[in-house]
């Protein structure tokens, strides 16, 4: 019942953190930390989760989660922050954990999504079964992951969600480029760290790409946004 009451609330507070995003909800299958703010001080089950999640990002530099919340996972709250654009408290409030626990979901969509290298591309595909084009395949690994995502365009993509500056990518952001014509946005890509990012495209189905550098994708690349 606890538990149950914990992604409620999460999810409530997801909800209203996406008010700005129509097309996504939250699913109540996502992980949580906590819904309640955590600081220096805190200790217990609460904040031994929150370091296991920190842990799993690689923010949180111990080898196990001790249930205190002393300078380390401060630190390593900081680090969170800063990565991801938030007021750099070092104090685990809403916003953050609400941040930790969609970077946790963006981490498994990426990872999941090497799964689908070499589907084929097919123009409206939404599944691995027949094909992906470049927006049908953001749709089926978010909404895979518990994301529920209204199908739609990547110029429609490209208007939710915020602006993320090319030094300030994060796994599981979104990445758009102008294929056909210049300045405006007919490609869409999932950012997989390392200057990469995975999308549909027409010559080799689900392919991993280089961001930087590359005579082809660099100069059409029109930016990025965090959607979730």
């Amino acid at each position: 019942m606890k538990q149950t009451l914990s992604k409620f609330l999460l999810c409530s507070a997801l909800l209203l953190s996406a008010s700005t995003l129509p097309y996504l909800t939250c699913s109540a299958s996502a992980e949580s930390t906590s819904s309640t703010v955590l600081s220096q001080g805190s200790t217990g089950t609460q904040v031994s989760l929150l370091q296991t999640n920190l842990k799993v990002l690689g923010y949180f530099k111990y080898d196990i989660a001790t249930g205190y919340y002393g300078s380390m996972t401060s630190q390593a709250i900081v680090d969170f922050q800063q990565a991801y654009s938030l007021p750099t408290t070092g104090i685990a409030d809403l916003k953050t954990q609400t941040a930790i626990t969609n970077a946790l979901i963006k981490k498994k969509i990426v990872a999941d999504s090497y799964n689908y290298l070499k589907t084929p591309y097919v123009w409206g595909g939404t599944n691995p079964g027949i094909g992906f084009d470049c927006s049908g395949f953001i749709y089926y690994m978010f909404s895979t992951h518990g994301v529920s995502m209204n199908r739609t365009s990547s110029a429609e993509l490209f208007q939710m969600g915020t602006t993320v500056s090319r030094s300030k990518l994060q796994p599981g952001d979104l990445v758009f480029f102008s294929i056909n014509t210049p300045g405006v946005v007919d490609h869409v890509g999932i950012y997989v760290g390392g200057g990469q990012f995975i999308s549909a495209t027409r010559s080799a189905g689900i392919a991993v790409q280089t961001l930087d550098n590359n005579s082809y994708w660099t100069p059409r690349y029109l930016g990025a946004k965090r959607v979730y």
